[in-house]
């Protein structure tokens, strides 16, 4: 457990963080066995709420104060989640979702105004039935009918299991969402050519029934009734939609709808063979060609037009050659297919692909050639070179993310998004997901940014349904569609998601420990206590300064584990105080003179600010309101802003990417740290100050022809864009506050770009064609790494001045973010709940989670 109302920099340090209990194993409870344990901690809890705790004395009231706390919310993953709270599992028909009453067999239902909201007297009355029920058997069939059991939780009155269980981004969207979307949407082979993934099922595919049983079904399809159709047997429905080039995946009445569906709606879509049949029922041989044609084809064409089914070939061609003669128009209008009418010929300009693995040996190679060339900050969790192999092993959440929205875009875009169709439209529907993950996951949120994320995730859903017929829509993918409710409650999703409480789980894992059940448990809870104990007084003034190696020993090792989206997040919300030196001079080194270039960069970021308050010390004049600056410095080997270290390019070429914004431009540039320092000056008014600054070379922006080639520029949201590979010669000298996110850089001296009239794929490693263009300079690759807001400002010139963080009672701006103001670390829940229960007592939020 933690407190949420500790900023999110102390919240979640292992001295910070409440370990409830063990539970002993070797197996985990049992769906109903998980309420023993919580009844422990809610009775602990039922007191702080009502009539509360008094405290005789406190550090800011002497006098005493009396504190409530609440616990919420429930951070977990889908399983655990649903046996804390009292659900059924996630293939339950009946709870499906927790937040509305989708049941399974609506599971494709992507409209948000279908979705209806749970009841929370509905399900506490569910609750107490099962509870109340006298045997086994009777809770057992409670389940099945109302998929509700009870839980301690219910006793808490201020209790809400559907708003207070949180969809948690890490498990939905990066283990769930983007890994099944390369791993079974696509899919990976590294011995096969790419594919178009149009043929993978999510689960194997059942035979193809005998003829019977399909002529059967087909029958039941175009003049049965819906039940009759229903009964046919789920084989024959899968290969009716085969057939039809409908969704292929889900339950039996996610076929039959899908079928239904087409008769009602898409008839016009059919079979090859029917659309040969209206060619000839529409030509001059109609007579004797139209009786040849197969039976169930005549069938068909038959029902459709609402003619008679009876008889033989003879008898149903005449009747369509008939319906034809009274001047009817043709069934399906062959035009408004968008197809040519005559199509014997393959197009030899569109590549032929197998409906396999969209990720073969071309992508896996274009991959690990960009995955050499990129350069991304230390704390950036890269994913491994040998991915898609055997070797590789399982991807961490961070990986996948990694590789979701940083590697593969960057290789996607210059690669498939130079090819067919069908292969463009894959490339946009992953990017929607990509933007919508990346939205999601943002420090900083407001309205606008939610819509548009749940925009992006519901047109995604949507391509899905379109593109992949046979991938079944999972609870993962409705759940998404609910991320932004959770988001409006409890603020950005750093502050609730589940990296802190893994990587405690880890920490439990890594205890030496005799592996004895009935001591593991206790050996846990006294270990953990001890590291809680230990580290603060390791930091404490005191032991430092009489342990001085120790303590930077301790200091080592953090460091080295700044890596990841949980230490990110909880870095970057440490503010440093303005004004103060942030930077960590190089051992040694005496102070120098400033160079003349970067003397007068400095003069001029500082004046900007400061109204010109500021001489060159090589003047001799000076107004009396202004102070001579001086050019003395001390260079320093990193600069930590919000916990994120930043350094020269010849320390460390990946942390010295970033993307600043000078006060002299209202845009954001990419550009490379040369130096940075330290320097002392005299304000106007007399005091003294010492402050840190950056010097760094922008890079040259493409001129207007080349960046007509760019392919990165039609996807702004994530796509980044192309710059030259130079820099400028003058030098930019920036403040803290300048600074707003590092940047991967990619270099793109191999990027080759068709021609219009060019339809052929280029091998990702090849130099190029006659038919393909270069730019005519070498490129570098930018895509920002900004984790405060995902906007496209930096490539389009926009920078949005209305962009402001929601979260709770506390709104900052995202200059207070990026390094001078503090973080967003308050959840809405408090305001929440000082709005429900308006009463006068001090409110701690208490937050539970399930270690599996």
């Amino acid at each position: 457990m933690v407190c949420l109302n500790l900023p999110a920099h102390l919240r979640y340090l292992p001295e910070n963080v409440y370990l409830a209990g063990v539970i002993p194993g070797p197996t985990k409870p049992s769906t109903d066995q998980i309420n023993h344990f919580l009844a422990i901690v809610v009775d602990e809890f039922l007191e702080f709420w009502d009539p509360g705790v008094f405290y005789t004395r406190t550090a800011l009231k002497p006098q005493g104060r009396r504190a409530r706390a609440a616990l919420v919310p429930v951070v977990a993953d889908l399983v655990g989640a649903r046996q804390i709270v009292g659900f059924g599992p996630h293939n339950h028909n009946k709870v499906l979702c927790t937040i509305c009453t989708l049941n399974a067999d609506n599971v494709e239902e992507t409209d948000p105004a279908n979705f209806k909201a749970r009841d929370r007297d509905e399900h506490r009355a569910a609750a107490k039935a099962w509870l109340d029920a006298e045997t086994t058997l009777e809770r057992e069939a409670l389940l099945i009918k109302t998929g509700v059991r009870y839980s301690e939780l219910l006793r808490l009155d201020y209790w809400n299991p559907f708003l207070y269980t949180v969809v948690d981004t890490m498990h939905n969207l990066y283990l769930g969402i983007l890994q099944r979307h390369v791993r079974s949407l696509w899919g990976i082979n590294v011995k096969m050519d790419d594919g178009d993934a149009s043929e993978l099922d999510s689960t194997s595919s059942p035979p193809l029934p005998d003829k019977e049983d399909m002529a059967t079904g087909l029958r039941a399809l175009l003049y049965g009734t819906k039940s009759e159709l229903s009964k046919v047997g789920k084989g024959v429905l899968y290969h009716l939609c085969v057939e039809r080039g409908l969704r292929r995946a889900g339950t039996v009445s996610q076929l039959v709808k899908n079928l239904v569906a087409w008769v009602s709606m898409y008839g016009d879509k059919l079979t090859p063979q029917i659309r040969a049949s209206e060619k000839t029922l529409a030509g001059p041989k109609a007579a004797t060609a139209l009786p040849r044609k197969h039976k169930e084809t005549l069938i068909a064409m038959c029902a459709i037009r609402g003619l008679s089914t009876e008889g033989v070939k003879d008898v149903l061609a005449q009747r369509l050659i008939d319906w034809r003669a009274h001047g009817a128009e043709t069934g399906i209008n062959q035009d408004s297919t968008g197809e040519p009418e005559e199509c014997d010929e393959d197009d030899d300009n569109q590549p032929v692909r197998h409906g396999r693995e969209a990720i073969g040996r071309d992508t896996l190679a274009a991959y690990r050639q960009d995955r050499a060339r990129i350069e991304v900050p230390s704390w950036v969790n890269p994913p491994p070179v040998a991915f898609g192999t055997a070797q590789h092993g399982k991807l961490s959440a961070d990986q996948w993310r990694s590789l979701c929205t940083i590697n593969l875009p960057i290789t996607l875009i210059r690669t498939w998004g130079m090819q067919e169709e069908r292969r463009v439209r894959m490339l946009k529907n992953f990017l929607d997901l990509v933007e919508a993950v990346e939205r999601f996951g943002v420090l900083e949120t407001d309205e606008r940014n939610i819509s548009t994320a749940e925009s992006l995730m519901h047109r995604y859903l949507e391509g899905v349904k379109e593109l992949y017929h046979g991938a079944k829509i999972q609870p993962n993918h409705h759940l998404a569609l609910h991320i932004g409710i959770f988001l409006r409650l409890f603020g950005p999703v750093h502050s609730w998601r589940a990296f802190a409480f893994e990587r405690f789980n880890y920490f439990l894992q890594t205890l030496n420990s005799n592996m004895q059940f009935g001591e593991l448990e206790m050996t846990m809870m006294v270990q953990s206590c001890r590291a809680a104990n230990l580290r603060p007084l390791l930091r404490s003034p005191v032991v430092a300064r009489h342990m001085q190696d120790l303590s930077n020993c301790l200091k080592a090792t953090e460091k080295n584990k700044r890596r990841g989206m949980r230490f990110d997040a909880i870095l970057r919300s440490v503010a440093p105080a303005p004004d103060l030196p942030q930077g960590e001079p190089y051992r040694g080194i005496r102070p120098a003179a400033l160079d003349s270039a970067v003397y007068i960069a400095l003069l001029s970021r500082l004046n900007a600010d400061e109204a010109h308050a500021y001489v060159d010390e090589r003047t001799s004049s000076k107004r009396h309101n202004q102070v001579f600056l001086s050019s003395i410095a001390k260079f320093c080997a990193t600069l930590e802003i919000s916990g994120v270290h930043y350094k020269p390019h010849r320390r460390s070429a990946g942390d010295s990417n970033v993307i600043f914004r000078h006060p002299a431009t209202r845009q954001a540039h990419p550009g490379r740290i040369e130096q940075i320092f330290q320097q002392t000056r005299r304000r106007p008014g007399g005091q003294e100050v010492t402050e840190t600054f950056l010097v760094v070379k922008q890079l040259q922006e493409l001129d207007v022809a080349d960046a007509a080639k760019d392919p990165y520029r039609k996807y702004p949201g994530v796509g980044g864009c192309l710059y030259y590979d130079a820099y400028q010669e003058k030098p930019v000298v920036l403040r803290v506050q300048d600074v707003v996110s590092h940047f991967a850089r990619t270099a793109m001296d191999h990027l080759i770009i068709p021609r219009p009239s060019d339809h052929d794929i280029e091998d990702p490693g090849s130099g190029g064609s006659s038919a393909s263009s270069t730019f005519s300079s070498r490129c570098v690759h930018v895509r920002p790494l900004d984790r405060v807001s995902v906007s496209s400002f930096m490539c389009s010139g926009r920078v949005p001045d209305d962009h402001i963080a929601v979260a709770g009672s506390t709104c900052n701006s995202r200059a207070k973010q990026r390094g001078n103001g503090k973080s967003l670390v308050y959840s809405n829940i408090i305001a929440h709940f000082v709005r429900s229960h308006a009463q006068n007592f001090e409110l701690r939020v208490g937050n539970l989670t399930v270690l599996s």
